[in-house]
């Protein structure tokens, strides 16, 4: 069936949940999972200074640690990236690292935002939907 899962990881619950379900579905199929961490500093700050690096490196500690513990209690065959972006699309940089990495499925969390707030932040999953060429299921997070 599914070898390897692309799960995006983030600090919020939604990325969360969709790690634990993405870890369940590799426990049936016998998957790896590769989670994918992406800095984007095109929205965190605009600085010339290094604190903003030094700022993200504390979650990004904590999300990367909070995944391999997940992956430890699953035992489950993960492995973890962190990306630093400056302006690339989040979807774009998904599609392109499923691909580069043989991944034959993408699990991701959505917070389900709609109207307004939608139009404010976009959704990142909408862009994988629409760019993506293997399967994505989309778990979402009140």
């Amino acid at each position: 069936m599914y070898q390897k899962i692309l799960v995006p990881v983030d600090e919020s619950e939604a990325a969360m949940r969709a790690l634990h379900e993405a870890c369940q579905l590799a426990q049936s199929t016998y998957a790896a999972i590769y989670a994918l961490h992406i800095l984007d500093y095109a929205q965190v700050a605009w600085s010339s200074t290094g604190l903003v690096q030094q700022d993200a490196q504390q979650p990004q500690d904590a999300v990367i640690e909070r995944t391999k513990q997940i992956f430890q209690q699953y035992q489950i065959n993960g492995e973890t990236e962190v990306l630093n972006n400056t302006g690339e699309k989040i979807a774009q940089i998904i599609v392109r690292k499923a691909q580069e990495n043989a991944c034959d499925l993408i699990i991701m969390g959505t917070h389900g935002l709609t109207g307004v707030m939608h139009l404010l932040m976009g959704s990142v999953a909408e862009g994988v939907l629409r760019a993506s060429k293997i399967p994505v299921m989309l778990i979402r997070h009140a």
